[in-house]
């Protein structure tokens, strides 16, 4: 591989605010062009910090981390350079190094640094990038295809307090170095240019997530929330601790038989008597929990919270969630704009799929499901058939 000076290297290095937020369709060059940035930054400032991370090692290892590497052969910095494997570390003759993290090894706080980038940032949360980025001294840049619109859109870019943020989108015809035989074959997928494959790849520009779990949800300005008529029906709970947030949301009826979402606890590490706090200071109702945790739910009632385990049966963990997600997809739902972690997880809310063809499975990706969990809970106990809970539906 030969690295050139492209448009799109040349766009990246205009910017000048704080954080810079790189979207870019297929082989626009942008991860290149940022590690390139990245290393002729740590060389130019002597005793700093520079970070590259993204969601998994191996991720990072097939993708950025081998990009780097070529680019210190082709250069010869590795001539100058030491390079750790152990660490994944390289140390520059000036005192500065690049490191390269996973976030699901180094968690998201992890030591201060000068510069941070974040490859691929629309596979970590947005609570991950803010712990991050407060750690972060000097610059933050972040890129991405743009797959569905994630937090990069909704709290940065699009977010008129953000100051400190620049947009750039770039494109495969940003990339000089790319041979003619891939244009040839960008190009050839371009179709009537409806597609959202060429809205996303060929042009950069945000298309919706394939293979999403849910889709069609209504985005409603927090200001419906005073003027809306709808009542409690219950709150879905999906427990969690360390790394796994514990999620509970209200889920409303409107007089159209609509449902409303809202976001009450997305909170890690909370003990059950935080928990408890946090239940009594919702308007009372009835609380469907993970029936996994019974000993939590007992803690619940005893301190005089309505709460139940929710119906699922054991053995049929994933007909038992297929099940659950039909009755969601039913429903017209409407959340609101301020609910950031469970927004996320609608929007990234996939299938999985097998990595060797790219067939779609029928049972979701695990570990973005915690709102959507305790949304599947409550609206499942609605399907119950007539029962009473103290008066509640």
């Amino acid at each position: 591989m030969k690295y050139c000076v492209t448009t799109t290297l040349e766009k990246i290095q205009a910017l000048t605010a704080r954080i810079w937020v790189v979207q870019g369709g297929t082989s626009a060059g942008k991860t290149i062009a940022i590690l390139c940035y990245v290393l002729n930054w740590a060389i130019e400032h002597p005793n700093k910090v520079c970070t590259i991370v993204s969601d998994t090692f191996p991720n990072l290892r097939t993708g950025a981390m081998r990009d780097f590497l070529d680019i210190c052969r082709e250069t010869n910095i590795d001539k100058v350079a030491t390079w750790n494997k152990t660490n994944s570390t390289l140390y520059l003759p000036n005192g500065s190094l690049i490191e390269f993290y996973s976030v699901d090894t180094m968690g998201a706080h992890g030591a201060r640094r000068d510069l941070l980038y974040v490859n691929e940032a629309n596979r970590i949360s947005w609570e991950t990038f803010s712990q991050l980025e407060v750690r972060t001294r000097d610059q933050v840049i972040l890129d991405f295809n743009p797959v569905n619109e994630f937090w990069a859109h909704t709290e940065l870019i699009n977010n008129p307090s953000r100051t400190d943020v620049q947009f750039l989108k770039v494109t495969y015809r940003d990339n000089e170095a790319l041979d003619d035989a891939t244009v040839k074959a960008i190009e050839q997928r371009r179709g009537d240019g409806t597609s959202n494959w060429w809205r996303v790849y060929g042009l950069g520009e945000i298309g919706s997530l394939e293979g999403n779990v849910y889709e069609g949800w209504i985005r409603e300005p927090i200001s419906k929330w005073g003027t809306t008529r709808f009542g409690l029906l219950r709150y879905g709970v999906d427990f969690g601790f360390s790394n796994d947030p514990t999620a509970v949301v209200a889920i409303y009826e409107d007089d159209k038989g609509e449902i409303w979402l809202k976001q009450r606890v997305h909170k890690t590490k909370l003990l059950t008597p935080a928990l408890v706090e946090e239940c009594k200071s919702l308007p009372e109702g009835l609380f469907v929990c993970d029936n996994a945790r019974p000993e939590i739910i007992a803690e619940l009632q005893a301190n005089g919270i309505r709460a139940i385990g929710c119906d699922k049966t054991p053995g049929e963990k994933m007909n038992g969630k297929r099940y659950n997600i039909e009755l969601v997809q039913r429903k017209v739902i409407h959340y609101f704009d301020c609910d950031k972690e469970l927004e996320r997880e609608y929007l990234t809310y996939a299938w999985r799929k097998k990595k060797s063809t790219g067939e779609i499975l029928d049972e979701p990706e695990d570990g973005n499901d915690h709102c959507m969990d305790a949304i599947a809970y409550a609206i499942r106990d609605l399907e119950r058939k007539q029962i009473e809970y103290g008066g509640v539906r």
